[in-house]
């Protein structure tokens, strides 16, 4: 009798759980993952990642420079439209590199929303005459080891928000179709910046 209550009591315990879950797997869905694009590692004329120059991505570096005329240079002047800041070594540029440099700021002055400044080291003898194509930041050293740039010449694309967006070496290494590719390549990153993310 007492088997017979056990058994009794294990059927109804039986009858009272759940039916058993199905284990077939349902097929396989395509993987919706969104993946917020990323910025090449560069744009024709310029470096845009941060492997050719590390500073690419960062806040333009703070300055204080007292320039010949006896105004004061700051990176406030860079704010609110985009800069192609170029660095000259101290013995200034070669006659090709500023023949080149003519021609960017040519380029430029099409462009409302850009502009080109061009730093160059202040002489201990004189101070280096100022070419007429473009603006020039005279520096005392304080811009130049800011900016650290792995080479001279060196050219930065800062950002209307003082962000260095791109980076490039001496224009004269730019490929046969000239300024024209650096002009392009800052319309690429712009877009890219404005592009959402």
């Amino acid at each position: 009798m007492r088997t017979i209550l056990v058994v009794t009591s294990f059927a109804a315990l039986a009858a009272c759980s759940p039916a058993p879950v199905e284990t077939a797997q349902a097929p396989l869905q395509p993987n919706t993952l969104t993946v917020a694009p990323t910025k090449a590692g560069d744009i024709d004329g310029w470096e845009i990642d941060r492997t050719a120059y590390s500073r690419i991505g960062t806040l333009f570096p703070d300055y204080f420079v007292r320039q010949p005329d006896g105004s004061n240079a700051t990176p406030e002047a860079l704010r609110g439209h985009w800069t192609i800041l170029g660095v000259w070594p101290d013995a200034g540029a070669t006659p090709d590199e500023a023949s080149f440099a003519t021609a960017l700021s040519s380029a430029a002055d099409q462009d409302p929303a850009l502009d080109v400044l061009i730093v160059q080291a202040k002489h201990e003898d004189a101070a280096p005459a100022t070419p007429s194509a473009w603006p020039t930041l005279i520096d005392d050293g304080t811009v130049s080891k800011a900016i650290a740039a792995p080479a001279l010449p060196a050219y930065l694309l800062i950002g209307p928000d003082l962000t260095i967006e791109g980076y490039r070496g001496a224009l004269t290494a730019t490929p046969d179709n000239g300024i024209k590719s650096v002009i392009q390549g800052v319309s690429e990153v712009r877009k890219q910046i404005a592009a959402p993310q």
